[in-house]
């Protein structure tokens, strides 16, 4: 992810932002997560626009002028100043007439910044599970930052092991064909356990189920029903998981 010139030549002040930031990695990880949060923040500023509830409007204009501002985005920042301004105003006339422009400003960081990290060549994550239901849950929620290959059964998994350069692996227990303990084994006779991480997914909490999983050397388990917080928690451990070779 290293072509900032797209950023660069759509006059986004990344020289600026990096003596913030530090580096390009730290910069690239916010400017991200700005981009992923734009649509439920602009999904809430226009319900305070039409609850005419000017002091909370202000305050999550604000927000988004001052992330615009430490990522570079000095122009947009202003458009983003003006709303803090006239909803601390209570001009609720100058917000509806200028929404519009508001709206546009947002699709256009959005817009630069999806081809942005389209240039990035995003990890893979393998989701083995026999629920449909699990596996689009699962992909819903982390298919923005990972390019996600599923399986529903334990010969499916196996085969895109063999066939793919994996990141980690999310792996159900309870599966046809084969199951997460035959995969599980076939992992360890490959003596890939310590290079790809691997967490669990079950509905089985038992202590005999989970201790039998953690003596294959697995890196976590994601116990069904499980939550967003439980998603990113198992996402943080494989991300230590790679970071543990550079300390």
């Amino acid at each position: 992810m290293e072509k900032v010139d797209l950023l660069v030549n759509n006059n986004v002040d990344v020289k600026g932002s990096l003596e913030f930031w530090g580096d390009l990695n730290s910069y690239n990880e916010n400017l991200l997560e700005f981009k992923n949060s734009l649509k439920e923040k602009l999904s809430n500023l226009e319900y305070y626009k039409n609850a005419q509830d000017c002091a909370n409007y202000a305050i999550l204009a604000h927000s988004m002028k001052s992330e615009a501002k430490y990522l570079g985005f000095k122009n947009e920042a202003e458009v983003f100043l003006a709303h803090e301004l006239k909803g601390k105003e209570q001009d609720i006339s100058f917000i509806e007439n200028n929404y519009s422009n508001l709206v546009e400003t947002v699709n256009k960081i959005t817009n630069l910044l999806d081809k942005y990290f389209s240039n990035e060549e995003k990890k893979v994550i393998l989701i083995a599970d026999d629920s449909n239901i699990i596996l689009n849950l699962l992909e819903k929620n982390i298919h923005d930052e990972y390019n996600i290959l599923k399986a529903k059964t334990g010969s499916e998994a196996i085969d895109i092991i063999k066939n793919n350069n994996l990141y980690a692996i999310l792996l159900d227990l309870n599966m046809p064909s084969l199951n997460g303990f035959n995969v599980l084994d076939f992992l360890r006779d490959e003596n890939l356990l310590d290079k790809i991480p691997v967490v669990i997914i079950t509905g089985d909490d038992t202590e005999e189920t989970i201790k039998k999983a953690f003596s294959y050397g697995i890196l976590d388990v994601l116990n069904k029903p499980f939550t967003e917080d439980n998603i990113k928690r198992i996402l943080t451990s494989i991300k230590n998981f790679y970071e543990r070779d550079k300390i």
